[in-house]
This record gives structure tokens, C-alpha cells and sequence, in this order.
């Protein structure tokens, strides 16, 4: 699922500013980070929990502003990367989990470059949306036809939907700045009020709602946004409304992923970071006013718990083999979701009590390399669609699409016939094999794969108390790769000015010479 979004803004910053101080006066700026006081001498020891895109550009970030004075343990039992992942079928990997990113992501942009890492565009292909009777749309392979069809049936809304996109994008990149320049939030209301105040009010309106007052019409909220909220979350157009602006904002014609899969954002953050990878499941953290304590276990099973979460069967703590050890940090950073339905980690001698409101939304995600049938998706002999979105959220399938390598380079070469199906709940023998004529392979994975969205969204802190984070609480304004990434930064920043005790810690000074 994706965001995927925000403006490349790291030079909004002019190198210099002219100021009329006087014929004979000249203001020189420059910028540097107020550093490690000279009276910190014991490295920091930090254990940073969870080994996703947000655990591991944490421990990078982490690094970036401690440098040598900080000893970082990342804690992932699973597979680096988390809810990015990918499956080998036919003799190719493919993504199974986050797999888009918007061309305005920086950060996302800026890892991708950093480390080398190709951006892989994808391959063209035709776009129906369906609404379980009949084909709403079908694109063209003319670009000018398919936008004629668009306005045609939807009429200008296909032009403001899009201008109100491009202004989000401008107002989301301001957190880049922001972030540059040191700022940070200790939740995420106030995370989101910088960028824009009325990204706040989004997360307390339905996104059905808040279109229809800026004069949106019912058939394109019906039909073009609930396609898109289906597609990426799961989820109807009563989610809130920042969250689906971040979901219509992923109907974009730009989109990217890494070459070779972009878990490698990931496990290249991790290597960067010079973290120590600790394979093994926290179940407690306590505390005791001088340290916090975490507690963890080695299991069996490590790499399939992620794929078969959204089971009822699904016991994470059935795998447990060998004894408990507990660790001592000066600070804690969780980046793993909290709620009951996804943690079974405890809090201990905490004097405040640690709610976690919600719960995750399952999607299944069926991986078949097959024959389809096209008459099961009612299309005529000799005709062929590439992707599917839904605008029935009562259909048993919420996208239906052709997937390529994670290392394609070549549209035009002879992959398999591998489809991906997103739905909320597993489809049977019977179902699949309307779908296809004849498979050669199956792969189903099981996810909690984001929060339920509310249409009053209850928002959570990224401070749970000075020394311990939570990144994944920014989940809960919107769930993509990006923003993970943003609410990394942000209790980075948190955690380093905590330890040095010194709000202005990581902050840009302006230094002026006057001549």
C-alpha cells in the first residue's frame, strides 16, 4: 500500500539570503547542527524494536544525529524489511506487501539514490474499474481517449480531484523542511498541524464528507475514490479524509519501486546504521526511573509469523524455544505496531497506563501463477484487462491485477501469468478456480496489514514518556512507506534531545557575520 507522497523540498533552503543591512554591511547565513555536548560522554545505549521500513530508517536517523555516542540494538525476529516483503514464484521475486512509492517521497527518493538502488517504473497495462456487473471505465492505450472517457463520466471533478492532490503534495512537503531544520512533534496532531491545520481537521471527517463540501459529486466519491481506497487500504471512502487523500494521492501515473524489491530501502538502512540486527521477540519492556529494561525471546519459526498474522489460528507465541534474556537501554523507540491484535508485548512498572487503541485490517493477498478465465471477470473472447479496482466494497475481491518481477527491466520480455488479489477474507478452491483455468501455483499471505480507519480518527502520541517512542503511532493518520519514514525522523529527533536534555538539540542555527 502506499504513500507515497510529498515534495522533493531538500533545497528549499537558499545557500544564501541577501539582506539591505547598509552599503557597508553584509549578512553571510550559513547552517550547522548543534552537536554532542562536550559533557556527554557515555554512549546512549538504545534499542530500537522492530525491523520494518520505520525501525530501520530510525536506527539510520538515530545514527545520523548521534554518530559514535550511541550503541543501537535493532530487535527484528522476522525478516528485515516487515510488511515489505516479496515471494519467489517461477523462478521470480514479487512483491507481496508495500509495493508503490510516489515520485514526490524524498526520503524514499533520496534512500533509492544513496544507496544505489534503480527505481523500477511500472509496466503498461489496461485499468478497468468494475462494479461486479459491468465495467464503470475501461482506460485506452491512448492517454487523451482515456481522459476524455474520465471527464466524460465523472466531468471536471477529474480536474480538481487532481489540483486538490497537487496541493496536498505542496503542504506535505513542508514537513521536510521542517524536519531539516530539527523540529519535532510529540504527537502526531501536532506533527500534522505543522504541515498544514487542515490536515488535523481531515482526520476528524469522513473522506466521503469532506469531498462532498468541496463540492465533489456522488458518482466520483462512489466510484473513482472508493476504487482507490479499496485498492490500497482495504477500506471505503467513510476512512478519514487525510487518509484517503493519501490513497487517491497513489493514483498516480509516476509511481516507482526498487529494482530487486523494496525491502532492499530497508536492509540498506540497517547496514548504514551500524545497528546490531538482534534476532530475537521483545515481550516486555519495564522500568525502573534509571533504565528501561527489555525483554526478549528467540523463536522457531521467525520468517512466515508476518504472513499468517491475519489468521485466527495465528498464535505468535506458540513458537517460543529458548529462555528469556532482558537487556537494559537508556532509550526505548518502538517501531512496531502496539494493538492487542498485533502485540503481545507488556509494559511493566510503568507509573501511566499505555492504550492502544484500534485494530488492524486484514487483507489477504493471493499470489497465483495461472491461466485466468476472462469470462470470470466478464470480459469477451480475446479480451484482456491488467488490473482491476473495485467499486463495490461488497465484491469478494478488492483488486485483481498482473504482477511483474521485482526485477523486471523489460516489460516487453516473457514473464509468467502471475496475479495479485487483494480481499478481506481467503478465497476458496471453488472461487479460485472460477478465476483460473488451470494454476501452477498458489501463494496466499495473511496480513494485518494497516489500521482500520475511522471516520473520527483517534490519534496517539509519539512520546509514550521521555526515553520511549513510538513510530508506529503516525500509522494512525496514514499507513504508507513514507510515513513511516517521517515519523522515524521525527522521534529521532525526540530521542536525541531527550538524552542531551536540550530541546534546541538537532536544531539549524543561523550563524551571521557582519563585515
Amino acid at each position: 500500500m502506499v504513500f507515497y507522497r510529498g515534495k522533493n523540498s531538500r533545497n528549499m533552503h537558499q545557500a544564501g539570503k541577501l539582506c539591505l543591512l547598509g552599503l557597508l554591511t553584509q549578512v553571510r547565513t550559513s547552517w550547522s547542527l548543534q552537536g554532542i555536548s562536550d559533557s556527554v560522554t557515555a554512549p546512549a545505549k538504545i534499542a530500537v524494536i522492530g525491523g520494518g521500513i520505520g525501525g530501520t530508517s530510525t536506527a539510520y536517523f538515530l545514527q545520523q544525529l548521534f554518530g559514535d555516542n550511541a550503541i543501537i540494538d535493532l530487535y527484528e525476529s522476522g525478516t528485515v524489511g516487515g510488511r515489505l516483503a516479496t515471494i519467489p514464484i517461477a523462478g521470480h521475486n514479487y512483491e507481496v506487501g508495500g509495493s508503490i512509492i510516489h515520485p514526490k517521497n524524498q526520503y524514499m527518493v533520496d534512500f533509492a539514490s544513496m544507496f544505489g538502488l534503480a527505481q523500477k517504473k511500472g509496466c503498461p497495462g489496461s485499468m478497468g474499474l468494475f462494479n461486479g456487473k459491468e465495467y464503470v471505465y475501461r482506460d485506452s492505450s491512448w492517454k487523451y481517449i482515456s481522459l476524455a472517457k474520465l471527464l466524460w463520466r465523472y466531468g471536471w471533478d477529474v480536474y480538481r480531484l487532481h489540483h486538490l492532490t497537487e496541493e496536498m503534495l505542496i503542504n506535505f512537503a513542508r514537513i521536510y523542511t521542517l524536519q531539516s531544520e530539527g523540529h519535532a512533534y510529540h504527537d502526531v496532531a501536532s506533527l500534522l498541524t505543522a504541515m498544514d491545520p487542515k490536515f488535523l481537521e481531515m482526520t476528524h471527517t469522513s473522506s466521503a464528507v469532506w469531498l462532498k463540501g468541496l463540492g465533489f459529486h456522488d458518482l466520483m466519491i462512489e466510484e473513482l475514490v472508493t476504487a482507490v481506497t479499496q485498492a490500497n487500504y482495504g477500506q471505503t471512502p467513510d476512512m478519514q479524509a487525510f487518509v484517503g487523500s493519501v490513497s487517491v494521492a497513489g493514483a498516480n501515473p509516476n509511481l516507482w519501486s526498487v529494482s530487486g524489491g523494496n525491502k532492499g530501502v530497508a536492509e540498506e538502512l540497517l547496514k548504514d546504521s551500524r545497528a546490531a540486527l538482534l534476532r530475537r521477540s521483545v515481550t516486555q519492556i519495564s522500568y525502573n526511573q534509571e533504565h528501561f529494561s527489555v525483554t526478549s525471546l528467540e523463536r522457531e519459526t521467525p520468517e512466515e509469523r508476518l504472513f499468517t498474522e491475519g489468521s485466527a489460528s495465528h498464535n505468535p507465541k506458540e513458537d517460543v524455544t529458548f529462555e528469556p534474556r532482558t537487556q537494559d537501554y537508556d532509550i526505548v523507540v518502538l517501531a512496531t505496531p502496539l494493538t492487542k491484535d498485533k502485540s503481545n508485548i507488556t509494559f511493566v512498572n510503568f507509573t501511566k497506563d499505555f492504550n492502544f487503541p484500534g485494530h488492524y485490517e486484514r487483507i489477504i493477498c493471493t499470489m497465483v501463477q495461472g491461466k485466468l478465465r476472462p469470462e470470470s471477470i466478464l470480459l469477451p473472447e480475446g479480451d484482456h484487462i491488467d488490473e482491476i479496482l473495485v467499486t463495490n466494497p461488497r465484491l469478494i475481491f478488492n483488486a485483481f491485477g498482473k504482477q511483474y518481477p521485482v526485477d523486471c527491466g523489460d516489460c516487453s520480455q516473457q514473464y509468467p501469468d502471475v496475479w495479485k488479489i487483494f480481499s478481506p477474507n481467503p478465497l476458496g478452491e471453488d472461487q479460485l478456480n472460477i478465476f483460473f483455468e488451470e494454476r501452477n501455483s498458489t501463494n496466499i499471505i495473511d496480513w494485518l496489514a494497516y489500521p482500520h480507519y475511522d471516520s473520527d480518527q483517534q490519534l496517539a502520541d509519539f512520546e509514550l514518556l521521555p526515553g520511549m517512542y513510538y513510530v508506529n503511532a503516525i500509522e494512525l493518520a496514514g499507513s504508507a512507506m513514507e510515513m513511516s519514514v517521517i515519523g522515524a525522523k521525527n522521534v529521532a529527533l525526540l530521542a536525541y534531545k531527550y538524552w542531551l536534555q536540550d530541546p534546541n538539540a538537532g536544531m539549524k542555527v543561523s550563524m551571521k557575520d557582519e563585515l
